[in-house]
């Protein structure tokens, strides 16, 4: 599996340097990429702690899985 280091300047928009990899056909050539963010990189957090919303859970019954 490949891995790419990119810099700040490559990193601005996460979303447009994974499409530029695939639009390349390194993603597509290996099927799965791993990718370093820089050491600047922070992304924030989406979800609000305080919030009354729950997050749904899915019950599994593990007995009947093949």
């Amino acid at each position: 599996m490949p891995v790419f280091y990119p810099t700040e300047e490559e990193f601005k928009s996460p979303i447009d340097y994974i499409d530029q990899l695939f639009s390349k056909n390194k993603g597509v050539e290996y099927g799965c990429v791993k990718i370093v963010p820089p050491a600047s990189f922070k992304p924030g957090f989406y979800f609000d702690i305080n919030s009354e919303q729950k997050l749904p859970t899915r019950y599994q019954v593990l007995h009947k899985l093949a």
